[in-house]
């Protein structure tokens, strides 16, 4: 017999058509409730993490007028969902999976689709996949410049498991990580260069 956890990850997602016109706040819901009902993520996750990620999409997008709005705000809501539903295995490919049923379920066409699971698979910016288009490199900025606001750092160590010095070792590389590989304007790591080099200098404290 299934966890009720996984009861729940499989059926929350089932909708009835949509009539509404602004599927992207219709998905945005769907989001907020799986991270508030389903138990794999930390209750701070959606405010402090995925509220952060639009704030900075739309930041971005508004001195990037180029780029396709609609990619970017589903690759926004959809990005986690990996994390969101706790589905075991690689974060990005399985993230793009899942998104892909989402859209469907939302009637997006297959080029769209396959463009919003194209920036999921490459939001990480591991060496093998990085993103190329326009929205891609969007999405992976807004998702690294997240990180400095609303406290994350604070909230993943009183909630992680890691020692003091696992814990200062892992969030120097990810913020060199975020600054140097993710974010990809100068212009973005003008808005957060104050707080990236506050904490480089208190986790470079020994």
């Amino acid at each position: 017999m299934l966890p009720n956890k996984l009861k729940k990850r499989d059926t929350i997602g089932i909708i009835p058509p949509l009539k509404s016109a602004n599927k992207i706040l219709e998905i945005k819901k769907i989001i907020k409730k799986e991270c508030e009902t389903l138990g794999f993520t930390n209750d701070w996750f959606y405010d402090t993490h995925l509220l952060a990620v639009e704030k900075f999409a739309k930041k971005l997008l508004k001195k990037l007028p180029k780029a396709d709005k609609e990619i970017v705000m589903l690759g926004v809501w959809l990005h986690d969902i990996q994390r969101i539903r706790g589905i075991e295995g690689d974060h990005a490919k399985i993230g793009a999976r899942e998104a892909g049923k989402v859209m469907k379920k939302f009637d997006y066409n297959k080029n769209k689709t396959k463009l919003v699971k194209k920036i999921i698979l490459t939001h990480c910016c591991n060496t093998k996949l990085m993103p190329e288009t326009i929205e891609g490199k969007i999405l992976a900025s807004a998702d690294a410049m997240s990180h400095y606001t609303n406290n994350f750092y604070l909230k993943v160590a009183i909630s992680g498991d890691k020692n003091f010095q696992d814990y200062k070792k892992w969030a120097l590389e990810k913020l060199n990580r975020d600054y140097n590989e993710k974010i990809y304007f100068n212009f973005a790591k003008k808005i957060i260069k104050k707080n990236h080099n506050i904490l480089m200098s208190l986790f470079s404290i020994k």
